[in-house]
């Protein structure tokens, strides 16, 4: 009895130093300057327009990244900027992917074009 005892002490008290040391983590700094760069960055790179659920994604999980800060959670913020980091370089790598094949695109109708213009001066 005396040994289920010790056992049970010994279980709790790891559960309460988790339990601290989970609050107690540190401020994601770094994390959160990460976050807020590749938002702006996907931002600036109009991915409201081509990648429009990737970057809401990364708007939402910042913002609570920012009230789970401000509550003094950082364990929990530290995921919701992970998180935000996750989309907002799928959004970025999406808007990429998206102005290279406008870019494509437009060499192509070039291309059509001079064929064209070939065309009728050879004729």
């Amino acid at each position: 009895m005396q040994r289920i005892k010790i056992g049970l002490l010994t279980v709790l008290m790891a559960v309460f130093t988790l339990t601290a040391c989970a609050n107690n983590a540190p401020v994601p700094s770094t994390l959160l300057t990460q976050a807020e760069g590749n938002v702006e960055q996907a931002r600036s790179l109009n991915a409201e327009k081509f990648a429009p659920l990737a970057f809401r994604d990364a708007q939402k999980n910042l913002e609570k990244a920012q009230a789970a800060l401000a509550k003094k959670e950082n364990a929990e913020a530290r995921e919701w900027l992970e998180k935000s980091v996750a989309d907002s370089e799928l959004a970025i790598a999406q808007s990429h992917a998206k102005k290279s094949e406008q870019a494509a695109d437009q060499v192509e109708e070039n291309l059509r074009a001079l064929e064209q213009e070939v065309k009728k001066n050879q004729q």
